[in-house]
């Protein structure tokens, strides 16, 4: 799906009482389109989540995104910190964690 529908629908959904967030790529878009709550992720085009086959990567791409849906107290954008191909995924988390308890 591409960020626009995306953001289109999330904005529908949101407006019959179902809060979402929603992962994107395209930050621009997301100025633009203006749902409410984005996980920016700097990723490719199709790759919200992370790398094919890298399911923890997806699981803290996630788990980031659903934190948003508990902190966020009106629309925003929050870029997570993680990039392509370069990261230890788990061990930012920890990093950024309070007291360095990173959660799984």
């Amino acid at each position: 799906m591409c960020n626009r529908s995306g953001g289109l629908i999330a904005r529908a959904i949101e407006e019959e009482g179902i809060p979402t967030v929603i992962a994107m790529m395209y930050k621009e878009m997301a100025e633009k389109v203006r749902p409410p709550r984005v996980a920016f992720v700097r990723f490719p085009f199709g790759r919200p989540l992370g790398e094919p086959g890298k399911p923890d990567q997806h699981r803290v791409v996630i788990e980031d995104a659903l934190r948003i849906l508990e902190t966020a107290t009106g629309p925003t954008i929050v870029a997570l910190p993680y990039r392509w191909r370069r990261e230890d995924y788990a061990r930012i988390r920890r990093d950024r964690a309070p007291n360095g308890a990173g959660r799984r």
